[in-house]
């Protein structure tokens, strides 16, 4: 600091204080008094340095307190930095009244949704008595967590969904206290463009998920495949390779749901041509079973390969769209109208024998107007079974299945529908005898 000025500052001060105060004193008490307030003065500068190093040290010490705070955050941050995080799914009431040419089903899973397997049919003795119902539910409804993370190797998600039909627990006295379940629970990693690796549960690579009518039915057409199943699926471009859960179903044996083969090994390719777009798909199965009805000794047990193609898509029509599937091979079984027909049977001999099969599905959907539309669709599945000679229950098995449906929807948000859907489907055995069944579904859905 200049101390010049300031002294020349005070004694004028002090001069003045002498003028204005009238009273005689000597140059040294002047200068005497003027030191003593230069003294004062510095000390009062020495108080302010103190303080303003107190004040960027307390900057200083927040400053890095804000800095660890940050770090902790980002420590115990739920979700790695980038994540995007995404929830959703619908609501769904469903009102159902049906009828049955044959009499109560035995299953009451299709009163929920059809499930053409359980269709009753007419008794060995004559025609039966026919049966009606009236069904609301709410079990359709969803919800879904997915992520989706860019890194350095690229972009890595997941999904887990689930739902609340097919609930093994609950009841409709009360509560209606249904169970959920799992859909879907998958990781993927796009490790390149148009290219990945998934791995976990999800739709079955044998199964164009795009090639589905709009129903109402939470399936729909009795001649479609419908599987999802823990798997490994690769996709470069259009070519998706799969290795998918295996899981043997066949007539005559009693233990078969256990399997100790190789995987069912699925080949899908997707392409696209002006508004049409389509896949075809190719599985190899291997079928297997050992007969464990007596556990302390070892029963009979074999193996047999089959194989499946699938041929589905989508043409858009202006508004307007035609969704198909054709499906065929001895080894459909299971995949085909959520197992409308088994994956084979096992003959006198003990040996698997695959049963050739087919079917599929033609729809279309209208639109109306931007706020209404409407989906008309036909399918069947057929068998080849067996004789008699070669299985003995061969009289008593499903040989062919058909469904009809027609809806009429409305919606006045993107989001919000309101539809009606009727429908018609019906079973035959190898022994001629049939049963049908009559519908009327009501639904109101809302996505979120």
């Amino acid at each position: 600091m200049n101390k010049k000025p300031l002294a020349a500052a005070l004694l004028a001060l002090g001069s003045m204080t002498y003028a204005a105060t009238g009273q005689a004193a000597t140059a040294e008490e002047r200068i005497a008094e003027l030191e003593r307030q230069l003294a004062e003065l510095k000390a009062m500068v020495a108080a302010n340095k103190d303080a303003d190093t107190v004040q960027e040290q307390a900057i200083t010490a927040n400053s890095e307190s804000i800095k660890t705070n940050a770090a902790d955050i980002e420590e115990a941050r739920p979700m790695a930095k980038g994540t995007k995080f995404t929830y959703g799914g619908f609501i769904q009431l469903d009102a159902i009244a049906s009828d049955y040419s044959e009499g109560k089903p035995g299953n009451n899973l299709i009163d929920d949704f059809l499930v053409p397997s359980l269709i009753p049919v007419e008794p060995a003795g004559g025609s039966g008595d026919s049966y009606t119902s009236t069904n609301l539910h709410a079990k359709t409804s969803r919800f879904f967590f997915t992520t989706a993370t860019e890194t350095d190797v690229g972009k890595i998600s997941s999904r887990i969904e689930l739902d609340f039909i097919l609930s093994g627990s609950g009841d409709e006295r009360i509560s209606n206290s249904w169970n959920s379940r799992l859909r879907h629970a998958f990781l993927q990693w796009d490790y390149a463009k148009g290219s990945s690796i998934m791995a976990g549960q999800s739709w079955s690579t044998f199964f164009n998920v795009g090639a589905l009518p709009d129903n109402l039915d939470f399936v729909g057409p009795v001649g479609t495949i419908f599987v999802r199943q823990p798997q490994v699926r690769w996709t470069m471009g259009g070519l998706q390779l799969a290795v998918e859960n295996a899981a043997t179903r066949l007539n005559g044996v009693a233990w078969d749901n256990d399997h100790e083969g190789i995987p069912d090994l699925i080949a899908r390719y997707n392409a696209t041509m002006g508004s049409l777009s389509w896949s075809i798909a190719g599985m190899g199965r291997e079928l297997s079973y050992e007969d464990r009805s007596n556990l302390s000794v070892e029963g009979a047990n074999d193996s047999q390969y089959g194989y499946a193609l699938s041929f589905a898509g989508k043409w858009g029509i202006g508004a307007d769209d035609l969704r198909f599937m054709f499906n065929y091979g001895d080894a459909l079984g299971r995949y085909m109208g959520l197992n409308a027909f088994n994956d084979g049977y096992v003959d006198t001999s003990g040996d698997i024998q695959t049963t050739d099969q087919w079917g599929g599905f033609i729809a279309y959907r209208h639109v109306w107007s931007p706020k209404w539309h409407s989906t008309f669709s036909y399918s069947m599945a057929q068998v080849d079974n067996p004789g008699s000679n070669d299985f003995a229950g061969a009289d008593g098995l499903a040989s062919e299945y058909q469904s009809m449906h027609a809806s009429l929807n409305y919606q006045p948000h993107p989001k919000l529908r309101f539809g009606g859907e009727l429908i018609w489907a019906e079973k035959e055995l190898e022994d001629g005898r049939s049963g049908d069944l009559s519908r009327f579904q009501f639904a109101a859905k809302y996505g979120f």
